[in-house]
């Protein structure tokens, strides 16, 4: 099977499980939101950002480092296990004793129990890198996404239930792990590492070293992920950083399902065409970008520019404060969406250094912007914060990437501004049919005239002036069907 074909069908499994398991989470999260509160979120949030600094080093980069690795021997996979199971054995006690530090930064003691049973993530996690990167490796995406279908829909059911019972914040707690344990045990069951585990590491070196140099940069990922909730936390009361997580949540679901797909099989296909001879991965490497921008600008203008709408129905009166981040944050969301995707490959030509270099560069741009953002204007100035500071950042850290793959700038700048320019129209069209008839429609049918009213602007447009990158899109879902 030729490498085009197989990450058809590696998208194709990956794509339909995502989405299924998403219908179903997402379905029974709305309903969950209508149960709960905004202070149970912002609880959630606030653990979140501490249970996420953990889990940056649960993994240690070895899952990565085993999936672009050419060969590697029993030996050192059984020393990768042993690591693994430390590693979170130690990072699951630091997490306790930091909870009382925790909570006193936040001015929340409620957190201190949450953050004591947390912890148990950790140590169900390092059971599940080694059949996840294994199957990865192997772009087996089949036995992997049913998988993660499968934990996925019944941890929504059981946080819904949970929810309903009155268990505020712990329903969130509680589902969340029941996801991590239930996709580990499938995991293991559909792909079992039948190895024992070995606690001294002299093999594995290269492997521990590019491991190492991978959660470095998923470390600078975290900041800059996090520092949103990190900074709000301390500034603002538990609800409004509830509202605010759910602004994230709501204009983020789009990044946080398509991302995956993509970064999952791109990284193991990216290292295949880098390994051939007369590879061409610049082309592949544009020609991927071209497709990303083409559907994530409408995505995410889209979102944008129907949340006025889209809150009310969706989530209700109590939630109408996250309007305004719904409507900016998502703006910025399509340059995020690209430059995740520079990662897999600077990790694939193994540069994993140069991926940091662009994290350090986001980092150091955006984390005193939205500081100061947020301490000039609350929510409303973190959001300006955003719309300022990351784009500068992705044209900083998109000249290191094609610099590292020898790509003309006109040629990358190609792939992002006829899509971004026909995406603002849309999103202008859609916000004018709001202005025109918010008064005079119920918010159910004005949702579904302004979504098809943006879909046939951008549709139409993108035939006109970004022909080949859209037929290119519908070649691929022409192969995802027919598979």
């Amino acid at each position: 099977m030729s490498i085009t074909r197989e990450v058809a069908h590696s998208l194709k499994w990956v794509t339909v499980s995502k989405f299924t398991a998403q219908i179903i989470r997402w379905g029974v999260t709305f309903l969950v939101i209508r149960i709960l509160s905004p202070d149970d979120y912002g609880l959630m949030a606030m653990a979140g950002v501490v249970l996420s600094f953990f889990e940056v080093f649960a993994s240690a980069g070895l899952g990565t480092a085993l999936i672009q690795a050419a060969s590697f021997s029993r030996r050192q996979v059984q020393e990768i296990f042993g690591l693994l199971l430390l590693v979170n054995l130690i990072l699951a006690l630091g997490m306790v004793l930091l909870a009382p530090w925790a909570a006193e930064y936040y001015k929340d003691e409620r957190l201190v129990p949450i953050l004591h049973v947390l912890p148990l993530v950790l140590m169900i996690s390092a059971l599940e890198t080694l059949p996840s990167a294994m199957l990865t490796r192997e772009m087996q995406f089949k036995r992997r996404s049913l998988s993660e279908l499968a934990a996925s829909a019944i941890a929504a059911l059981f946080t819904l239930w949970l929810a309903w019972q009155g268990l505020g914040v712990w329903a969130l707690i509680w589902g969340y792990m029941s996801e991590v344990a239930l996709r580990a045990l499938l995991l293991n069951l559909v792909n079992p590492m039948l190895v024992m585990p070995r606690f001294w590491f002299n093999h594995s070196l290269p492997l521990i070293s590019f491991g190492g140099a991978q959660t470095l940069t998923t470390f600078a990922w975290f900041i800059f992920s996090s520092m949103d909730v990190f900074i709000g936390g301390r500034l603002w009361s538990t609800e409004m950083v509830g509202i605010y997580a759910i602004a994230i949540q709501l204009s983020h679901i789009p990044l946080n399902k398509l991302t995956p797909i993509v970064k999952q099989v791109a990284l193991p296909a990216y290292a295949r065409i880098h390994h051939q001879p007369g590879s061409e991965l610049n082309a592949y490497y544009l020609k991927a970008n071209g497709l990303t921008m083409l559907v994530a600008f409408p995505i995410f203008f889209g979102l944008a520019a129907i949340s006025p709408v889209l809150i009310p129905v969706l989530l209700g009166e109590k939630w109408l404060a996250a309007i305004l981040p719904a409507t900016l944050l998502p703006l910025i969301l399509p340059f995020r969406m690209s430059q995740e995707l520079m990662d897999p490959v600077l990790e694939a030509i193994g540069r994993p250094r140069e991926a940091l270099k662009n994290w350090m560069i986001i980092i150091s741009i955006t984390a005193p912007s939205l500081y100061l953002g947020a301490v000039w204007n609350g929510m409303l100035g973190l959001c300006i914060a955003w719309l300022v500071s990351m784009p500068l950042s992705y044209v900083l850290t998109s000249r290191v990437t094609i610099g590292n793959l020898g790509i003309n700038p006109g040629a990358f700048a190609g792939t992002v501004f006829p899509p971004l320019l026909i995406a603002a129209i849309m999103f202008a069209a859609v916000r004018i049919i709001h202005m025109l008839l918010e008064d005079d429609i119920h918010r159910i049918p004005l949702l579904f005239l302004e979504t098809g009213a943006g879909a046939a602007v951008y549709i139409s447009l993108a035939w006109l002036f970004c022909n080949r990158e859209f037929r290119s899109a519908l070649h691929i879902l022409g192969k995802l069907r027919t598979r």
